[in-house]
């Protein structure tokens, strides 16, 4: 998943994610150098299936994705 700047719906959605009934997968979260409360919302699951990596600058959500790929 990349976000960027996603503080009012990120919660959410990585709890959406982490409930699901299928429970044997990496959650890979590619911040895009967010500037809002982003990164705390996301270091503040603990779940060894999240993988997070954050951007050094906002290079886009394609270009975010393909990382995560990567």
């Amino acid at each position: 998943m990349a976000v960027y700047n996603g503080e009012h719906h990120l919660s959410d959605a990585i709890s959406s994610v982490l409930n699901q009934n299928f429970t044997n997968f990496e959650f890979i979260i590619i911040d895009d150098s967010s500037t809002d409360k982003t990164p705390e919302i996301i270091n503040n699951f603990i779940d060894n299936r999240i993988k997070y990596y954050q951007n050094k600058a906002n290079i886009g959500q394609t270009k975010s994705l393909n990382i995560g790929i990567k």
